[in-house]
């Protein structure tokens, strides 16, 4: 019985996230790749594998993920349309979101 309730739970766990439509490494100070294309709804997921570098990925009054080192960032975009981003720390660093 105890097995059961443990699997239920953990099925619910992994049914509240979010599908990735595309990744986006930050390694070595960029974005790679740069540019990605997603559906509406679709969700970009932002690994930061920068050696625990600090970088923030942010776009002006769509999302902001906060100063991070070694961690995961995702957003899902419910809006067409082309979203550009950057790292607010490293300014030279962008990126854009095609949504649609």
């Amino acid at each position: 019985m105890l097995a059961a309730v443990g699997l239920l739970a953990l099925a619910g766990g992994c049914a509240s996230q979010a599908r990735v439509d595309a990744v986006v490494r930050i390694s070595e100070v960029s974005f790679a790749p740069r540019e990605v294309r997603i559906p509406v709804g679709g969700t970009v997921e932002w690994r930061f594998e920068d050696g625990g570098l600090l970088h923030e990925v942010h776009a002006d009054g769509v999302f902001d993920s906060g100063v991070l080192g070694e961690r995961t960032f995702r957003f899902t975009f419910d809006t067409p349309g082309d979203v550009e981003y950057r790292c607010s720390i490293h300014p030279y660093m962008s990126g854009i979101v095609h949504v649609g």
